[in-house]
């Protein structure tokens, strides 16, 4: 798109993210080598996934910073803390997972699709410029 500029992130503002910690220990001792893996299983890793969907960034924003031909006083002012828009371009993960199923390759590919989602994704910002 034209006219965006990434912009480094502060901070991660990740909502509940002490329980979800707790629930990534858990899954990786769930889902250890030798382990049965469960629907269940799935369906928390998926739920995470959502989870993360509702995250949001914090990064400095300048404004009346030197731009394209020389315009305003070349003086930078800033930065003030802002946060981020919600995530672009979500993608949830299935979280109905049954017991009792075969567990198919399709299923594993809806969750790598969303994972990757989350992994390279895009919020918008609000920038002021005056």
């Amino acid at each position: 798109m034209a006219g965006n500029t990434e912009r480094l992130a502060k901070a991660l503002t990740y909502t509940d993210s002490g329980s979800q910690a707790g629930e990534i220990a858990s899954l990786r001792a769930a889902i250890a080598s030798g382990q049965t893996i469960y629907a269940n299983d799935l369906n928390r890793i998926a739920t995470l996934i959502n989870n993360m969907n509702g995250h949001a960034h914090t990064y400095d924003d300048y404004w009346q910073i030197p731009t394209f031909g020389n315009n305003g006083d070349r003086t930078t002012y800033g930065p003030e803390d802002k946060t981020t828009n919600s995530i672009d371009a979500v993608i949830t993960a299935p979280t109905d997972t049954a017991s009792n199923t075969t567990i198919t390759a399709s299923r594993h590919n809806d969750l790598k699709t969303a994972l990757n989602a989350v992994a390279y994704h895009y919020h918008g910002i609000d920038d002021r410029t005056s």
